[in-house]
């Protein structure tokens, strides 16, 4: 039964979820450090002692929150190591690397290992802070204008946000030496993402180096089509258009049907459409990639506005309103933040959800209230983006995160030693394996390990379903770079959030989708001629 189109909602978002969520206490702290800075410390010489020792996990976690991070180990010994000769060892002053704090504690477990072993090997003193990801963004960016930097900034929104805009403006070093030492082991695909242009040089460069990329998945639960007869299995969802949104929506009617009081509030899609988020962007370019529509062209010129480009624009935005008013996506979806579709997965109230990354799969994977891993390995699996409504194979987008070097960083070559010695191929290799597959590797030799094709191995030997349908996507489907590095206005349409405001514009002003199409194209246009 399909119910009645309701409202558009103006609650704070995911209100809902939160307040109706069943979250374990493993999963809402993977939530809570999203929006918090935390703390950890590596000591004297390298050898790490946890600042809360003499506390319990629960004490540590939440003193741990209240306070920075500060990484120093004291440099000894004079022993030459290959690349980092004795001089530059004895001249380099502390480097200060910001890095984005990780959904899980291994991921920083793992960057503290090798903050420590850099230390020992280069013999120099590092001060390394990990901060929430929208927060290290504002940082990044107050730095920049008040030209005190860090070193090294490594935000998981330097590549849409931070690289297009401060190449532009010279503020970033140039990495084409790094890039070009590593162009062998780099998936070429990737690479793109950092050559930007600067307006002084009138040339590109590499004002970046990029380390790890994220795309498009479909995660669903697979006990609750079990629970009203649906087929579960990946390979049996339907793939094409309309009958796979349609599978979704048909899961919530035949839930809600057979259990009223349990599955009253369920929705069968957690599709993103809010102005806050940056999923509704990959959304929308997603969708809009199905509907065959581009907004600028190869050379950065915007071409949204050609009859082919606005009907495809068009298109995608009617879908969206139509499938938020059509009842079958949460209403606060118009208010999300990043990490409420997670929430509202986690807590079992939609069915599926698109997620860019495999953050979602990695936090079951780690809930320890789960020791089995039956929800990682059983009760849910990921599948890739249904054929377009042409018929025609998914194409999908990468978003590939990027470590910069403010130009004016005092430590130039120490900086570069380090992002050396972070991507060297074993060393990133366990870093990149501890956030469990919500990354990929840019490497082309990381991705060769054998785990990125198989994934992990279930206790009872269930395949693992989440990281090899990412490598698939990755490479052995079509798949660019978002279009951002073609031209830094294009970070000025991501940061003003055009296209979610279009949505809002159908989902709560009740505009027609043509309507709120020419508004975000004569948007796109202005930011494109103004920019400078």
């Amino acid at each position: 039964m399909i119910p009645p189109p309701r409202p558009a909602s103006r609650r704070r978002p995911g209100q809902d979820a939160r307040r109706d969520a069943v979250l374990s206490p493993e999963i809402a702290r993977s939530q809570e450090r999203r929006s918090e800075t935390l703390p950890c410390r590596l000591s004297g010489r390298g050898v790490y002692s946890p600042p809360f020792a003499h506390l319990n996990e629960e004490d540590r976690m939440r003193q741990t929150r209240r306070e920075f991070l500060k990484v120093t180990a004291l440099a000894t010994g004079a022993t030459s190591i290959a690349g980092f000769p004795l001089v530059a060892r004895a001249q380099a002053s502390k480097v200060v690397v910001w890095w984005n704090k990780g959904y899980y504690p291994e991921e920083d477990t793992a960057m503290q290992k090798i903050v420590k072993e850099f230390e020992n090997r280069a013999k120099v003193e590092v001060d390394l802070s990990f901060t929430a990801q929208e927060d290290l963004l504002k940082k990044i960016n107050a730095a920049l204008i008040a030209h005190r930097v860090p070193d090294v900034a490594f935000c998981f929104f330097n590549d849409w946000q931070v690289v297009p805009k401060y190449g532009w403006t010279g503020q970033l070093a140039d990495c084409s030496d790094i890039v070009s030492d590593l162009k062998p082991r780099y998936n070429e695909k990737m690479l793109a993402v950092a050559h930007v242009l600067n307006s002084k040089t009138k040339k590109r460069a590499y004002y970046g180096v990029p380390i790890e990329a994220q795309t498009m998945h479909i995660h669903y639960w697979r006990d609750m089509l079990r629970e009203v007869g649906m087929a579960d299995a990946p390979d049996r969802i339907p793939m094409k258009w309309d009958a796979y949104w349609g599978y979704w929506k048909k899961a919530q009617d035949e839930l809600r049907k057979k259990d009223a009081a349990k599955y009253g509030k369920l929705y069968g899609i957690g599709m993103t459409e809010s102005t806050r988020a940056s999923d509704t962007l990959y959304n929308f370019d997603m969708a809009l990639l199905s509907y065959h529509g581009e907004v600028i062209d190869a050379e950065g010129k915007v071409v949204a506005d050609q009859a082919k480009n606005k009907k495809a624009i068009t298109e995608t935005l009617k879908w969206f309103g139509e499938l938020f008013t059509s009842g079958y996506v949460p209403p606060d979806a118009t208010n999300w933040t990043d990490g409420d579709n997670n929430a509202g997965f986690h807590s079992r109230l939609i069915v599926m959800t698109p997620n860019p990354s495999q953050s979602i799969p990695a936090a079951q994977f780690f809930n320890k209230e789960d020791p089995e891993k039956k929800n990682y390995f059983d009760n849910m699996a990921t599948i890739e983006w249904p054929d377009g409504p042409d018929g025609k194979k998914a194409r999908y987008l990468s978003a590939v995160k990027t470590i910069i070097i403010p130009a004016e960083s005092k430590n130039q070559k120490a900086a570069r030693d380090f992002i050396k010695f972070v991507v060297e191929r074993e060393r990133f290799s366990e870093y990149i394996k501890a956030a469990n597959g919500r990354w990929f590797p840019a490497f082309k030799d990381v991705a060769d390990d054998p785990f990125w094709r198989t994934g992990h191995k279930g206790p009872k030997g269930q395949k693992d379903l989440h990281v090899p349908v990412a490598t698939t996507i990755f490479l052995d489907r079509e798949n660019k770079v978002f279009d951002h590095w073609k031209h830094p206005a294009f970070s000025q349409v991501y940061d003003e959030n055009v296209w979610g405001k279009a949505m809002a514009r159908i989902a709560i002003d009740k505009w027609t989708a043509d309507k709120a199409a020419d508004e975000g194209i004569e948007r796109v246009k202005a930011i494109f001629t103004h920019f400078k």
